[in-house]
């Protein structure tokens, strides 16, 4: 159960992610060091969504950790400034992560605790 909600928590991450990876090849040009700050960001996502998947909370919140470092030197170095598009993607996005973030968290508590919020009867 906890991985079909996983699963379903990521997809709106997955899709405002793809199409904002698309937008760097149509929409803006981007040079390649920000090329290179996001194939950091994808790699520290992977690397969170594989630990999500495992249950593997310490590496999961490491990951992230790692990916919002990345992130935010990609945000304050390149994201300045961006047409009004690009800016509601990343929004969307962020929202989106956001989103899985909690709600694999969430998951992951509540598969161990039995599903359960408390323990009182």
């Amino acid at each position: 159960m906890r991985i079909a909600l996983i699963t379903c928590l990521l997809l709106p991450y997955l899709y405002y992610g793809g199409k904002d990876h698309m937008y760097h090849f149509t929409g803006r040009r981007v040079p390649a060091v920000e090329h290179l700050l996001h194939l950091l960001i994808g790699m520290t996502v992977i690397a969170g969504i594989f630990n999500a998947y495992r249950g593997a909370t310490v590496h999961f919140l490491a990951a992230i950790c790692l990916f919002l470092l990345v992130g935010a030197i990609d945000e304050y170095v390149y994201h300045r400034r961006l047409p009004q598009d690009e800016s509601e993607l990343h929004a969307k996005g962020h929202l989106a992560l956001l989103i899985f973030v909690v709600g694999t968290l969430a998951t992951t508590w509540l598969g161990s605790h039995h599903w359960q919020l408390s323990n009182a009867n």
